[in-house]
């Protein structure tokens, strides 16, 4: 089983916000098999004005939903944010949210150990 984890880059320490990381670690089971980047990890929104509503925001879904594929073959993502154009984008991507907190670690190895030995408590 697949799963991707949000990143700075290849120290693997988690990127808080899912949408606007520079790059998804990406596992099978606990070995990390390829840092992929975030195809508009550039996009922030301080880039953009806040004239419209995210909510209703059929463009601004369809850019997370870009980024979702990038990691179409993952069957899980942990992550500490997500906001929900990206929860939209991965759920009709079938790709299962987990949440994980700073108590779970700060490396995406370290936490993809403890979710398949220990769960996430």
């Amino acid at each position: 089983m697949k799963r991707a984890v949000p990143v700075f880059d290849e120290s693997l320490e988690i990127f808080e916000r899912t949408g606007q990381a520079p790059y998804l670690a990406v596992f099978d089971e606990d070995k990390l098999v390829e840092l992929r980047e975030n195809p508009k990890h550039s996009h922030s929104h301080g880039e953009h004005s806040h004239d419209h509503d995210h909510a209703d925001d059929e463009h601004h879904t369809n850019e997370h939903r870009n980024q979702v594929l990038v990691i179409k073959d993952c069957d899980e993502i942990l992550v500490r944010r997500v906001g929900p154009n990206m929860q939209e984008a991965l759920k009709e991507a079938g790709i299962k949210i987990v949440k994980i907190r700073k108590k779970h670690g700060d490396k995406a190895d370290e936490v993809i150990k403890l979710y398949l030995t220990e769960g996430l408590k």
